[in-house]
C-alpha cells in the first residue's frame, strides 16, 4: 500500500489537532441500545442503553422499560454476556428491584462493557436468564 504525500499530510494534521486539543481518539462507541424480550416465561420488555459518559459506564432503562409485575423471582441481577450466555464477573448491580419506567445504574470501573455483545437481567440463585438484549 502506498500513500500520498498529500494523505501523509492531512494524517499528520489529524494527529497534531488531536494532540493540541488534547483528545484521545476513541474507537469504541459512546452508546448502544437494544430491546429487552423476556425468556424462561417471564414478560420483559422495553429500551436499554449503555452510555458512555465523563469517564463513567452507565445501563439506562428508559421509560418503556416493564418486568413481568406477576412475577417475583429472588435475586434479580444485571450484567452481560455473549452469545446467550452470562459472563461471570459482569455484575453490574446487586438487587434489580425496579419493575417498571425509567432506571439508570453505574457500571463498576473494571467491566469492559464492548467485550460483550448482550445485556442480561437474570436470577443469580438459580442462574436463570430473565431477559435479554442484544446491543448495537
Amino acid at each position: 500500500m502506498s500513500i500520498t504525500r498529500r494523505q501523509f499530510a492531512g494524517l499528520t494534521l489529524g494527529f497534531a489537532a488531536t494532540a493540541t486539543l488534547g483528545a484521545t481518539p476513541s474507537f469504541a462507541a459512546d452508546s448502544r441500545t437494544g430491546s429487552l424480550s423476556g425468556r424462561q416465561g417471564y414478560k420483559v420488555s422495553g429500551t436499554v442503553e449503555v452510555k458512555k459518559e465523563g469517564g463513567t459506564t452507565k445501563v439506562v432503562f428508559s421509560d418503556d422499560y416493564s418486568f413481568d409485575p406477576s412475577k417475583n423471582p429472588p435475586d434479580i441481577k444485571i450484567g452481560f454476556g455473549n452469545g446467550g450466555k452470562y459472563a461471570k464477573g459482569s455484575k453490574i448491580h446487586d438487587k434489580l428491584t425496579v419493575k417498571k419506567g425509567a432506571a439508570t445504574f453505574e457500571v463498576p470501573a473494571g467491566i469492559d462493557t464492548d467485550q460483550f455483545s448482550e445485556i442480561y437481567i437474570y436470577c443469580e440463585q438459580f442462574t436463570v436468564i430473565l431477559a435479554a438484549a442484544s446491543l448495537k
